[in-house]
């Protein structure tokens, strides 16, 4: 809840994106990203969160890069925190929501 919903709220940084990771917000799938298609499009990652599969999921992308201009958090962070991505894959390969 802290380290993204700090920016992935209404009224903060990122609040243009369609993701609320807020904690009360996290009932529905589509806040947390799942089958959501990302607004930046890169080759192969389909989805905010693709179910089930790490390598076709922006999220997973952007937590476990070290570029600066496509990690998250933006700010400070410049490694990479092997646990939470490990807690990411383990979630989004938990997934069984089907994409339409």
């Amino acid at each position: 809840d802290i380290n993204c919903a700090h920016c992935h709220s209404d009224d903060r940084h990122c609040n243009y994106r369609p993701m609320r990771f807020a904690f009360n917000e996290s009932w529905d799938e589509a806040n947390l990203g799942v089958c959501v298609e990302p607004q930046e499009l890169f080759d192969g990652l389909n989805y905010i969160v693709s179910p089930n599969n790490i390598n076709r999921s922006m999220l997973y992308f952007r937590v476990s890069t070290t570029l600066a201009q496509r990690r998250m958090p933006l700010l400070g962070r410049t490694l990479v925190h092997e646990e939470a991505v490990a807690l990411i894959e383990d979630w989004i390969n938990s997934l069984t929501t089907t994409c339409d």
